[in-house]
């Protein structure tokens, strides 16, 4: 009886010492498979399309829509070497290679834009000045409607031949203004000018306009200063007064008209 006893007793004691070892070991967390970052799909393919007349890298954002958005797909443009290379699926490179060749055309030629000034000075008194171009006798016609000045001459006149730009254009010259006294000799009026941002925008007559941003005339007077700043919309033809200012009683006036030559 006592053997069993002791027996019992030691059972209890090992079983009580395997609770213990296990509660004090930490249970093991599973390891995570290690994530991939490449890709490993074996259906992939890649290639190489050569870009003749478009802007790669327009050109490539345009057709990345048209991957299949898998982990690995990867288009990237080359302006150096004029390049899109892509890799995909074999049915998504065939699909991006026919709107390439559908994309990749030469460009419309842009028409050239001609832009002609006319400067006026306005007046009540008929001084000896130019007359005004007979191309802008309805011009001359709307400004007696509207403005208090029964005399017009012409003053300078500039011709711009440019292209679509977004730089500043800038020119000067010396116009020969008559004198507010008939008697005196007609005066030199320095003038400068800046165009900035000349763009084409297709209108709803399915022409283009030229627009610019910013259009700046201005010159010296009689130690007048005037200026006429503005931003602009002209289509093709089209003469638009494009503002007046004061000198002393008279008005100085600058008319331009857009002609797209191509």
């Amino acid at each position: 009886m006592r053997k069993i006893m002791i027996h019992i007793v030691a059972g209890l004691a090992l079983t009580l010492s395997l609770m213990t070892t296990a509660r004090a070991q930490p249970s093991a967390t599973p390891t995570p498979a290690p994530s991939d970052n490449y890709v490993t799909e074996k259906n992939f393919k890649s290639k190489v399309f050569e870009i003749k007349y478009r802007d790669p890298n327009s050109l490539g954002m345009v057709v990345s829509r048209l991957m299949s958005g898998f982990k690995g797909a990867a288009i990237s443009a080359n302006t150096e070497f004029r390049t899109i290379t892509v890799r995909d699926f074999p049915e998504n490179l065939v699909t991006i290679e026919e709107a390439i060749k559908r994309l990749d055309t030469p460009a419309d030629p842009r028409p050239n834009i001609e832009l002609h000034m006319h400067v006026l000075m306005a007046s009540n008194t008929a001084s000896g000045g130019a007359e005004v171009p007979a191309e802008l006798k309805d011009v001359l016609t709307e400004l007696r409607r509207t403005l208090s000045y029964k005399n017009y001459e012409l003053v300078a006149s500039v011709v711009q031949r440019l292209t679509e730009t977004s730089a500043v254009l800038q020119g000067s010259g010396t116009a020969d203004v008559p004198s507010a006294n008939a008697t005196s000799a007609n005066n030199g009026m320095p003038y400068e000018y800046y165009i900035r941002q000349v763009t084409l925008m297709p209108n709803a007559t399915g022409s283009s306009s030229v627009q610019i941003a910013d259009f700046n005339f201005t010159a010296v007077a009689e130690r007048d200063r005037a200026r006429v700043e503005t931003a602009l919309n002209i289509r093709d033809g089209e003469k638009v007064v494009v503002g007046t200012a004061t000198i002393r009683n008279r008005a100085l006036v600058v008319v331009l008209t857009a002609r797209l030559v191509k």
